[in-house]
């Protein structure tokens, strides 16, 4: 289901949103090669990771560019790494850590990537209020070029629990604000450094809810999640850039959604076609929703699952989209099966196209905890692996 605010609607109809079909849609999908779809292309190390660092408990990528985090590196301090793909296969390119982060801060908690700028959630920093750093590749390697704060986060609001980025604006999810709410600020780079142009909350968003768990940005469409509303149905809020600033256009829920189902403890969005995870429903069984975004409003496309997924294997605990093909892992920290699928958009729907899974992968590694796709490269993250050092891995997609 997708409930459309009418008069945020008529406010944005001058903008220009990517219909379904549209050259910008189809440029988004990379010609099919070779190696076969599931194909592992690599798996991923810290240069300095040990037990209980946790690497990929976040990742991102963006064209040959990945960012990989472990939060709990260096007694929590934490730090990220990225690596890029070269002829001889994917090297590690720079080692990141706030400037100022400390023990406890949790540095890389949350990652995104767009182009050459990367953006990092200390969720840990300033008694949990929360932080967020901005870093972009120079001649001379990658350089922090600022620190975000909301401009009225306080200790607990866990700000940088979610990160997104698209160009030269951010997103930064702070779930704790408000008593949970929740809260998502949005950065935009000017000339003058970063600023915040806009703080955003859902329409109908209550203490509990926890706005800001999950956010993700294409262009001037940013969505949210708030998996805690309605008794744990959960939501995810729709937002476009206006002339008058940011406006939400939509509330997202799944056609059969209940209570319990967490909708919008993930999502992510590749032009105007969104992803939610519920990894929730059915038991903990789990469910992604695929919507279509439009100018108009907004409507479900797909209802997905895994192939062989049961009770419990919480499928949609994290989700990624890049043009016409998705990822959605299954991560169930109580059993052996840790999946991701790969699903790609047909002329009859959205179907199934691979089941990954790591190489040397064991029960409890959770594999799965963080996906995310550029073209038809993937990466999925296990940050149990190995005694908790954490390893990412890389497939085609």
């Amino acid at each position: 289901m997708c409930k459309s605010l009418t008069a945020s609607l008529i406010a944005v109809g001058a903008i220009s949103l990517p219909l379904p079909g549209s050259g910008i849609r189809a440029a988004a999908a990379s010609p099919r090669t070779t190696p076969p779809i599931g194909t592992q292309l690599a798996e991923l190390k810290g240069s300095d990771t040990v037990a209980g660092d946790f690497f990929g408990r976040s990742v991102a990528i963006s064209g040959t560019t990945a960012v990989v985090s472990a939060p709990f590196h260096g007694n929590s301090a934490g730090e990220a790494f990225v690596f890029t793909k070269t002829a001889t296969g994917w090297k590690q390119l720079a080692e990141l850590k706030g400037s100022d982060t400390i023990a406890g801060d949790e540095f890389g908690y949350s990652v995104a990537i767009s182009g050459n700028t990367a953006v990092v959630g200390a969720l840990g920093h300033g008694k949990n209020a929360g932080r967020a750093y901005v870093f972009t590749e120079t001649a001379t390697g990658w350089k922090q070029l600022a620190e975000l704060k909301g401009s009225d986060t306080i200790a607990g609001d866990e700000f940088g629990y979610s990160v997104a980025i698209s160009g030269n604006t951010a997103v930064v999810g702070a779930l704790g604000h408000g008593k949970d709410a929740g809260r998502a600020y949005v950065f935009t780079e000017t000339a003058t450094g970063w600023k915040q142009p806009a703080e955003l909350k859902g329409s109908d968003t209550i203490a509990g809810d926890e706005f800001g768990s999950s956010v993700t940005i294409s262009a001037n469409t940013v969505l949210v999640g708030a998996p805690g509303h309605d008794d744990s149905a959960g939501r995810a809020y729709v937002f476009i850039k206006t002339a008058t600033g940011w406006q939400q256009v939509a509330e997202l829920k799944g056609s059969n959604t209940i209570a319990g189902d967490f909708f919008g403890s993930s999502v992510a969005i590749s032009a105007n076609t969104a992803v939610v995870g519920a990894s929730g429903h059915g038991n903990s069984a789990g469910r992604a929703y695929v919507f279509i975004i439009t100018a108009t409003g907004c409507k479900q496309a797909a209802d997905l699952k895994g192939s062989d997924t049961i009770g419990g294997d919480k499928f949609g605990s994290s989700v990624a989209i890049s043009g016409t093909t998705a990822v959605v892992s299954a991560s169930n920290p109580a059993s052996a099966f840790r999946r991701a699928f790969v699903f790609t958009e047909a002329a009859t729907g959205w179907k199934q196209a691979a089941e990954l899974k790591g190489s040397d992968t064991v029960a409890r590694d959770f594999f799965g905890t963080s996906v995310a796709i550029s073209g038809t490269t993937a990466i999925v993250s296990a940050p149990f692996h190995g005694t908790y050092a954490g390893a990412a891995y890389v497939f085609e997609a």
